[in-house]
C-alpha cells in the first residue's frame, strides 16, 4: 500500500504509547505497570495538541480509559482544558516536562470527587495564572482515598497548586512553582506523603496540612525542597512558611532542605505527637522552627537553622502547649528584626522553650539576643537544660523568675563568648538578677544552676 502522509500522526502515537507503557512500568505503585501496555492513546480519541479548548473531548477520553480499566497516555504539547471532572480509577500518563494540560479558564484544571484512585504522571498541570480562591487549586480533590502523582509539575496556580479535601496519598517526585496563595494544601486528609518534590516561588505558603478539628492525620513530608515562599497576604505567622501543620496530630517532617521563607521554615499549631527532625533550615525571616499554642508532645531533633530571626520555639504554655525535647539540633547566626505585633525590636533567640521540655545537646551559636530561654513570665514549668554548647551570645541562657515561674534545670552546659553573661533571671523582658552561672541559683526556688563551665 502506498504510504499516506495522513498516517503519519497515527505512526507516532503509536511510538508515544508504546514508549509512555515503556516509561510507566517503572512506576513503583500497584497496577499502573500492568495497565500501561494496553494504554489509550488519546490522540486517536480526538484529542489534540495546540488546539481549541479540548476539555469535553478530554472528558470523553477519560472516561473510556477508565471504563476499560487501561491509562490514557498523552503525547507531547500543549491540550488546554478547564474543569475536567476525573472518572475513578483514571490513569493519565504524558512524557514529562513535554505534556503540558494548560488551564483555559477558570478552574479548577481537574476536579476528583469521591474517589477510590487517581494516578497522574509525566505531566505539567499549568493554571495560567488565572485568579481564584486560596482552597482552589490546579488540581482539586475532594473525598479520594488514593491520590498518586509521579513527576507531576503543577506550576502558576492563581490560587493554590494542589488542594485536597478529605483525601490521602502519595506526591512524589513533583515539581510545585508560582502559587499565588499555597502549593499543596490538605484540609481533614486522610494521610498524604509529599516526598522528594521541588516548592519554589510559593507566595503564601509551602505545604499546608490542616484540620478543621484536632485530629490524627497520619502526613508525611520528607525529602522535599522549599524554597522562597512568600507572605503575600502577610499577617502575624498564618502565611510565610514552607510547611504549616494545624491541628494535625501525628505528622513526620524530616529531611527537607529548606531556604529563605519569608517567615517559618516549619510551624506546627496546636498539633500533637509531630516529629520535626533532620531538616535543613536556610535564611528564615522569622522563627525558623515554631511549635505554638494548645499542643501535646513534639520531638525536635537534629535539624541545622543558619540564620533565622529565632531559632526553635516550643511555646504557648498559656494556650496548653506542653511537652516534648529539644535535642541534637545546630541553631546559629539569629537576628534582630522589628517585632510582627509591636514597634519594638525582638527575636534574636536561639532556642526558646516554656513547659514539660528537654533541651539537650543542642550547639547555639551567634544569638543576637539570648542563646536559650527557659519560660516566659509565669509561663515556665519544669523544664531542663544539660549538655548544650551556647557560643557567642548577647546572653547565654536565660530563665524566668517571674513569681509563679515553676521549676527549670540549669546543668552541665558549656557557655563560653557572652557579651552580657552567662546565666540570668528575666522578669518578662528585662533580666531582674545577676549572673547566676557564678551563684547558683541565688537563693530563687525551684532554680537549680550547676555544673555550666562559663569562659
Amino acid at each position: 500500500m502506498p504510504h499516506r502522509p495522513d498516517h503519519a500522526p497515527d505512526v507516532s502515537r503509536r511510538r508515544f504509547v508504546a514508549t509512555a507503557a515503556a516509561f510507566a512500568g517503572l512506576a513503583s505503585a500497584p497496577g499502573l505497570a500492568e495497565a500501561a501496555p494496553g494504554a489509550l492513546d488519546a490522540g486517536a480519541l480526538g484529542v489534540r495538541p495546540g488546539e481549541a479548548d479540548q476539555s469535553r473531548a478530554f472528558a470523553r477520553a477519560l472516561e473510556r480509559a477508565a471504563r476499560e480499566g487501561r491509562p490514557l497516555a498523552l503525547g507531547p504539547g500543549a491540550y488546554r482544558i478547564a474543569k475536567v471532572e476525573l472518572p475513578d480509577g483514571v490513569s493519565l500518563i504524558g512524557a514529562p516536562d513535554l505534556t503540558r494540560l494548560e488551564l483555559s479558564d477558570r478552574g479548577p484544571l481537574f476536579i476528583g470527587r469521591g474517589l477510590k484512585r487517581v494516578r497522574m504522571r509525566g505531566l505539567v498541570l499549568d493554571g495560567a495564572n488565572i485568579p481564584t480562591l486560596a482552597q482552589s487549586g490546579v488540581l482539586n480533590l475532594e473525598d479520594v482515598a488514593e491520590l498518586t502523582l509521579d513527576e507531576v509539575a503543577v506550576i502558576n496556580g492563581g490560587g493554590s497548586g494542589i488542594v485536597m479535601f478529605r483525601s490521602g496519598g502519595a506526591v512524589r517526585g513533583c515539581r510545585i512553582e508560582n502559587a499565588r496563595y499555597s502549593a499543596l494544601l490538605s484540609m481533614d486528609g486522610k494521610g498524604v506523603a509529599v516526598t522528594d518534590c521541588l516548592i519554589r516561588g510559593c507566595r503564601n505558603n509551602g505545604v499546608l496540612i490542616r484540620r478543621t478539628d484536632k485530629g490524627d492525620d497520619p502526613s508525611i513530608v520528607s525529602r522535599n525542597r522549599i524554597e522562597d515562599v512568600g507572605a503575600l497576604d502577610g499577617g502575624l505567622g498564618w502565611n510565610g512558611n514552607a510547611i504549616n501543620l494545624s491541628k494535625a496530630s501525628g505528622v513526620s517532617v524530616a529531611n527537607n532542605v529548606i531556604r529563605r521563607p519569608a517567615f517559618t521554615a516549619v510551624r506546627a499549631h496546636m498539633a500533637d505527637d509531630v516529629m520535626v527532625s533532620d531538616n535543613l533550615c536556610l535564611d528564615c525571616g522569622e522563627t525558623a522552627l515554631y511549635v505554638e499554642f494548645g499542643f501535646s508532645g513534639t520531638v525536635i531533633s537534629g535539624n541545622l537553622v543558619d540564620g533565622a530571626a529565632s531559632g526553635i520555639a516550643v511555646a504557648n504554655f498559656n494556650e496548653g502547649g506542653r511537652l516534648g525535647t529539644v535535642v541534637g539540633n545546630v541553631v546559629r547566626n539569629l537576628f534582630r528584626r522589628k517585632r510582627l505585633d509591636e514597634k519594638s525590636d525582638g527575636y534574636g533567640v536561639g532556642i526558646g522553650v516554656e513547659a514539660d521540655v528537654a533541651v539537650t545537646g543542642n550547639v547555639v551559636e551567634n544569638a543576637a539576643d539570648i542563646g536559650i530561654a527557659l519560660g516566659f513570665g509565669p509561663y515556665l514549668r519544669d523544664v531542663t537544660v544539660s549538655g548544650n554548647v551556647v557560643r557567642n551570645c548577647e546572653v547565654g541562657i536565660g530563665v524566668s523568675v517571674v513569681d509563679g515561674a515553676g521549676p527549670a534545670t540549669i546543668v552541665g552546659n558549656t557557655i563560653t563568648g557572652s557579651r552580657r553573661g552567662a546565666v540570668f533571671g528575666y522578669r518578662w523582658w528585662d533580666v531582674a538578677t545577676p549572673d547566676l552561672a557564678v551563684g547558683g541559683g541565688g537563693g530563687l526556688p525551684g532554680l537549680t544552676i550547676a555544673q555550666n563551665t562559663i569562659r
